[in-house]
């Protein structure tokens, strides 16, 4: 799974960030900053397409590390940081 910070202009209201299945950070720039957990291209493409769909001006796309998930073995022997 990769996380993206999609940076749109305008600002974005909570609700239609919670359809779009991303957390919302509204900047003091009066830009929006959504962020997305795509398990897949498709799932970013998707993304992108509704939001070019709801007229949104697109200002950049940021691939970020995300977080490591530990596994249910992980977890058992005691590698919960």
């Amino acid at each position: 799974m990769e996380r993206y910070e999609i940076r749109v202009a305008g600002a974005v209201s909570p609700r239609r960030a919670a359809l779009l299945c991303c957390r919302l950070e509204l900047l003091p720039c009066g830009d929006s900053l959504l962020t997305f957990d795509a398990i897949d291209q498709a799932s970013l493409y998707g993304l992108l397409s509704q939001l070019r769909d709801a007229g949104l001006d697109l200002l950049s796309v940021d691939r970020q590390a995300a977080p490591h998930t530990l596994t249910e073995s992980e977890k058992e022997m005691g590698h919960d940081h």
